[in-house]
């Protein structure tokens, strides 16, 4: 009856991902379940396909497609690794990746499968999502198990494990447990088989889910029978039918009922056996499963065999015969050859029934020796990995013996150092409280030192402005002057330059005023005046001083200044603030350029932007403009000239006028200086 165990033991670790991972899950559909929570996620205010909750319950509801709507899955896991890339959602994408890797499992393309599990472990990122981390692992072990690499499987199957335990997933440590003892039954190798049961069957308890209780139990009868002991399977199996009653899954029952067509089998039941079969095929046969289904109608033709109806044995055969075929299953094309040589032997067909002898043979020899290979590389792959774990836990032991002998040495080094940390507390208590007394002394000096090197460094730039931006338009006066003086066309002259003499002394007036005033604000116990100022006369003012530049570039002023604001400020200073931010939008604003000026309250504050259309400023730019190690100034866009004092003169004044700067700028957009200053709300 060895040909019943290679079916059950083929599909039993199929059926092993057929888990809920939620106990509520089992006792519904599953895929209705998402079906419906999508539905509601769709109808939710503000849905959105890209978040991660949409995502998540795709790939839910995919996993639990694969065996009934393949189509759909396949749809839903592309999908889920659409958005997922698309929002840059690592866990999605990665279970969306398992997701296919399974689908092309279950619709046997197994190479497939591998290929694509090998490339998703590569991911740097999986271990960071242990759950499907351990799904993968799984899945790439099941390929292997299709693919009869028996060392391969149980090498990611014990990688699986061992995330499980790292993790203590109670879940993960039953599906390993039990997918290593089905290896190790399929092995023939029952001994460690139900080591891994009783592993598994004791966290399965921990979990307190009848549903894979149920699954637990389903597998043990099955070992049970295969060892020989029918009243213990009998027993395993009417306790899984009677939690069926109350918990309903149609896949892992439909498994159970294969279980108990092998038992009656055991017993020569031929007509209980095949009831059991078929009730197993009509369950099956909505799932996509080629050998689990080719299994089941081997099953079939060998109870239509025992009740000797030869040509219903017969047909059914050969349907299985080529879903084996298909699959490239030789063990289980070498059993059903085998039941085609026996059929065609009591028909008396005698050319028939050598030929599928031939057939079985020489399966049999290749199998045979398939086996003898495997088994011995699974026997080296299970003693390596046992060297593996002596050997580290050798190192665990040697590690922890050296580090309990540097912990020792460690106590008693602690305990030396502490008596003389003790004693150079004791002599040195004197000499650290100089030490307090030279730090503070030194602390001054340093401070000293950084204020009397900020004065050089002002004095310096002070000596650039004045030596460089002041004396030339004073000298091109000189020179006019003379001509004027001297020359007989010097009156010609005098007038021509005029115009332009009279805009460089009006601009040596402006950086002769922020000079005054950025020395006073470099000086301590420097003062200001606190008032009200209303912000709309003051600006109009300013702007009416600057009425020829104005209009010399044809600029539009979008003056949208309320009436009735009003800041506490030094008026001063808060005309000096504006002069220079005027003057600059003006000097880098082209030709009919447009500069607003806006007021707006925020919280206790006012805010007051000036906005040009300007050539604008990069990022690197903007970070220098107050900067006090580096002097940053521009020509404008008529060649206009500046200092670099002007913004640095204007953050100092906002600030001791508690207020804010800020400036938004984009290259040949333009720019804008956005002032916060204390709102006056009477």
């Amino acid at each position: 009856m060895h040909y019943i165990s290679n079916y059950k033991r083929n599909f039993l670790l199929f059926a092993l991902v057929c888990f809920s991972y939620f106990t509520a899950l089992a006792q519904k559909d599953s895929v209705k379940f998402y079906h419906q929570k999508i539905s509601q996620l769709n109808n939710s205010p503000n849905f959105s396909e890209n978040s991660p909750e949409y995502i998540d319950n795709l790939n839910q509801l995919s996993y639990y497609q694969r065996l009934i709507e393949q189509d759909s899955m396949l749809i839903n896991s592309e999908r889920a690794l659409e958005l997922s890339k698309k929002n840059n959602y690592k866990q999605g994408e990665l279970e969306a990746l398992a997701n296919l890797a399974t689908l092309y499992l279950y619709t046997g393309q197994t190479d497939k499968s591998i290929n694509f599990s090998l490339e998703t472990i590569k991911n740097s990122e999986l271990s960071s999502f242990p759950k499907t981390e351990m799904k993968i692992y799984n899945i790439l072990g099941q390929g292997y198990y299709f693919k009869n690499d028996y060392p391969s499987t149980y090498t990611h199957f014990l990688h699986t494990l061992a995330i499980a335990e790292k993790h203590s997933d109670q879940f993960h440590l039953f599906r390993m447990n039990m997918n290593l003892g089905t290896i190790f039954s399929r092995l023939d190798d029952n001994d460690e088989a139900l080591k891994y049961y009783a592993v598994a069957f004791k966290h399965v308890k921990k979990l307190n889910d009848p549903t894979k209780e149920v699954m637990m139990l389903s597998n043990m009868a099955f070992l049970n029978i295969e060892l020989g002991n029918l009243e213990q399977a009998k027993i395993e199996l009417d306790q899984t039918f009677a939690l069926f009653e109350k918990y309903k899954h149609t896949t892992w029952l439909a498994w159970t009922y294969s279980t108990l067509g092998l038992y009656y089998l055991k017993l020569n039941n031929h007509e209980n056996a095949l009831m059991n079969y078929q009730k197993a095929y009509d369950m099956h046969n909505d799932f996509n499963d080629v050998k689990a289904k080719a299994d089941i109608k081997y099953g079939l033709s060998r109870s239509y065999l025992g009740l000797n109806n030869l040509v219903k044995a017969e047909e059914i055969i050969n349907e299985s015969v080529a879903l084996y075929a298909s699959s490239n299953y030789d063990k289980g094309l070498e059993k059903a050859y085998r039941t085609l040589y026996e059929i065609n032997k009591r028909l008396d067909n005698v050319a028939e029934s050598l030929k599928y002898l031939e057939l079985t043979e020489k399966l049999s020899n290749d199998n045979f020796k398939k086996k003898n290979r495997r088994n011995l590389v699974m026997l080296n792959a299970k003693l390596n990995f046992e060297k593996e774990t002596k050997n580290l836990k050798a190192k665990s032991t040697l590690a922890l013996n050296q580090q309990r002998k540097y912990v020792k040495l460690s106590l008693v080094a602690l305990f030396t150092l502490m008596v003389i940390v003790f004693l150079i507390l004791k002599v040195n208590q004197r000499e650290k409280i100089l030490n307090k007394k030279l730090a503070k002394q030194a602390e001054v000096l340093n401070d000293n030192q950084k204020a009397l090197t900020q004065i050089n460094t002002n004095q310096d730039h002070l000596f650039s402005v004045v030596g460089h931006d002041l004396r030339g338009p004073i000298n091109s006066l000189n020179e006019i002057l003379k001509l004027y003086i001297e020359d007989p066309e010097g009156k010609v002259y005098f007038e021509k330059f005029a115009p332009q003499l009279k805009e460089d002394l009006e601009q040596v007036q402006f950086t002769m005023d922020n000079l005054l005033h950025w020395g006073k604000t470099q000086m301590q116990g420097s003062t200001i005046n606190i008032r009200s100022i209303s912000v709309k006369y003051e600006l109009d003012t300013i702007l009416q001083l600057y009425r020829n530049e104005i209009n010399k570039k044809s600029i539009v002023i979008n003056n949208q200044v309320a009436t009735n604001h009003k800041v506490f400020a030094d008026q001063q200073q808060f005309n000096i603030i504006f002069r220079n931010l005027i003057n600059n939008a003006i000097k880098f604003t082209p030709n009919e350029g447009m500069i607003t000026i806006s007021t707006e309250i925020k919280d206790k504050n006012l805010v007051i932007q000036v906005t040009d259309t300007g050539v604008g400023m990069t990022e690197a730019d903007v970070l220098k403009l107050f900067s006090n190690t580096e002097n940053f100034s521009k020509y404008g866009t008529n060649f206009e000239k500046g200092t670099g004092l002007g913004l640095r003169l204007v953050k100092a004044m906002v600030i001791k006028n508690n207020g804010e700067i800020m400036v938004n700028s984009q290259p040949n957009k333009g720019s804008q200086f956005i002032i916060q200053l204390p709102f006056d709300t009477v």
